[in-house]
Order: structure tokens, then sequence, then C-alpha cells
């Protein structure tokens, strides 16, 4: 298993598919993970002072920081922290948290996490990742990309991507307790550095909210892919 995740994690890192550039400081708590040689692990989004990536990433994570430090930047690029060698995550249905509440920088603060009290604005949600423009090319470049949300929905489609993970998308799942959704975008998440990708909506009441960790990447327009349900199953947020 760590075998495969090491090969998930370093190889296929490629940007949003048909994804734009967009102003990483207009999503709350947008992170990304970065080895020592500035190779993007992952992405994710910090939360009360928690980063949050799926689970994949963060047993990737753990082990990497078992003989090294990993950089995390938050907003723009000229402001980052470091989690420690030694320093582990901890897992809680299949997301794994790693403390970051001493990193008071960033031009994005936190996310909020949806809580159901008000309406999605359904025409407003995207997913939002940083990746590399090539496979050859893995490093960060500061660029993140989005596109747009236009589906989510529940378990059944889940059941499919799930059995085919590691064919027709990349990914790992190791806890299939976990709440999922399916979301199909207008692009794509493209290969493992967009893993993490966190799915933002705004609300009704006009809040940026987060509902989602991206979790597997087809590399298709259109098509569908896993999210971790941040929301703990809130029906508001199937459409």
């Amino acid at each position: 298993m760590l075998i495969l995740i090491f090969s998930l994690l370093l190889t296929q890192v490629y940007s949003i598919k048909d994804g734009a550039p967009v102003d990483e400081c207009s999503y709350p708590g947008l992170c990304v993970v970065l080895a020592p040689n500035d190779a993007i692990i992952c992405n994710g989004v910090k939360i009360g002072g928690l980063l949050s990536v799926p689970e994949l990433c963060g047993s990737g994570m753990n082990n990497f920081l078992d003989n090294n430090d990993l950089t995390v930047i938050c907003g723009e690029s000229t402001t980052n922290f470091t989690l420690t060698q030694g320093t582990k995550g901890a897992v809680s249905d299949g997301v794994y948290t790693f403390d970051t509440s001493t990193f008071t920088g960033g031009c994005n603060g936190d996310a909020v996490v949806y809580d159901g009290l008000s309406d999605i604005d359904k025409t407003s949600c995207e997913v939002v990742g940083y990746g590399a423009d090539t496979q050859s090319s893995k490093t960060y470049d500061g660029v993140a990309q989005v596109t747009s949300v236009l589906a989510s929905t529940s378990s059944p489609c889940c059941d499919v991507i799930l059995d085919n993970l590691t064919q027709d998308q990349k990914g790992v799942i190791i806890d299939r307790t976990a709440e999922f959704n399916c979301v199909t975008a207008n692009g794509a998440t493209c290969g493992t550095g967009d893993l993490g990708a966190p799915v933002y909506c705004n609300t009704t009441a006009g809040t940026t909210v987060v509902i989602g960790l991206t979790s597997s990447s087809p590399c298709t327009s259109g098509g569908r892919f896993l999210v971790h349900d941040l929301t703990h199953g809130s029906t508001k947020i199937k459409f």
C-alpha cells in the first residue's frame, strides 16, 4: 500500500484540466503542501487552525514527515508554514488533519464548513487547486486553477468510481465507510496534484463555504470524481 501511495503522490501532477487561473486570496483556507524539492504533494483547506487533507495525502504526508519537513502555503506564495519532521496528522472519517494553529499569515484566512443553516447557491460551486502544467514539471508555480461544479450527488455513482480508482481514475480510498459526494465539473481534477482540492460554494446569505475535498482525478472534462464530504452528509449540497 505504501509503495502505491508514494507512486501516486509523485506522478501525474497536472493542473485542473480546462481550468482558469484564479486569485487564491479569494478562497478561504486554500492551501498546498510541498515536498522539500517544491514538488506538489496535494492541496488542502485550513479550518479552525487545522489543515485538512484526504486520506491518501495525509498518509503520504505522515510518511514524508518521518524524515523531512514539509512546506504548507496558504494564500499568497510568499507566506508559508513548516510542518516539521516528526509531526503526525490524525485521521477521522477519511480526512487527515495537521495542526497549523501557529500559522498566522496568508491572505485567505480559514475556511468555513457549510453548516446547512442557509441554502447553497448551486450555480456558484467551484473546485480550486494547484498543480503543474506538465508531468515533467511537478513543482509549485504559485498559480491556482478553478473550474465550475455542475452537479453533486451521493452514493450510487461513488460506488462505481470506488471500483475503478486505480484504473480510470487516480486515487486510493482506504476508508470506504467515509462519506463521499460524486461531483461533476465543467473541467476536471487531473492527476494527484489536484487531490485535496477544496470544493467551495456560496450560500444564499453570501458566505463562501467549503463542502468537500477532492479524492480522485479523472482528468476528463465533464467527468465525475469523488469528494470527501466535510458536511457530514448534508442533503442541501446535492444538486
